[in-house]
């Protein structure tokens, strides 16, 4: 047991002990000032109690616009993406199409299955 708490108990019996002998005006205004110091100790605990909602709400507000700022970033980093990987994909099709331009060849040659077929034969000699 803690000296504060040893100390309280000490106290309390010593008050008690003379309680007997106090007159009974002495005995209401003693529990008419307990009583009143009671109230204002529950008002200040009602008042931290209010102010400890108010920062929890104030809490609840800032975390909820930190998912809000992290889901706008996420979506903007996705949709970034997207537009990325099309730009590139544009590219790459942009290449086709300059090659089968600037070949001698016409674009019907390219539809023709016995050119595949042409063509795997080739390339299969070739690498032998």
């Amino acid at each position: 047991m803690n000296q504060e708490t040893e100390f309280g108990y000490k106290a309390r019996q010593i008050l008690n002990q003379g309680l007997d002998t106090l007159d009974g005006k002495v005995t209401a205004r003693l529990h008419q000032a307990r009583q009143e110091a009671l109230s204002v100790e529950r008002l200040t605990v009602s008042r931290l109690q209010t102010a400890g909602v108010g920062h929890m709400v104030e809490l609840a507000f800032f975390a909820n616009a930190r998912n809000l700022v992290a889901v706008m970033a996420l979506t903007v980093g996705a949709m970034g993406t997207y537009y990325w990987n099309a730009f590139e994909q544009t590219q790459e099709y942009e290449e086709i199409d300059s090659a089968l331009l600037a070949d001698e060849l016409p674009p019907s040659a390219y539809l023709d299955r016995g050119f595949h077929a042409w063509l795997e034969h080739a390339s299969d000699s070739s690498s032998q």
